[in-house]
């Protein structure tokens, strides 16, 4: 029972790295497709990770009004007009549901 528990763990383990490989990939996709500079790409994948454009303009050494500027620049470039409608746009990539 303890083997079976254990190799379970490893499964859901390999399905989650499985799965930040592909998430990682989308937005990486993504991010081509919008055309993003590399600082923009930076900008973006923090800013997807939940951070606040304080917190990566102390991370990049930027003044928060150049990741601000950076944020909506990528917002413009994605079509979106915030942080929630870039994630609503992976999330409806991961969980599209192909048609035959």
């Amino acid at each position: 029972m303890l083997r079976r528990s254990y190799r379970r763990q490893q499964q859901i383990e390999d399905q989650l790295r499985a799965a930040s490989g592909a998430f990682m990939e989308l937005m990486e996709d993504r991010f081509s497709e919008w055309g993003l500079t590399s600082a923009e790409r930076e900008v973006a994948l923090f800013s997807v990770k939940g951070m606040s454009a304080q917190e990566i303009s102390a991370l990049r050494d930027l003044s928060e009004g150049t990741v601000k500027a950076q944020t909506n620049a990528i917002y413009r470039k994605a079509g979106v007009s915030g942080r929630s409608q870039i994630l609503s746009l992976f999330i409806d990539d991961l969980v599209e549901i192909p048609t035959s």
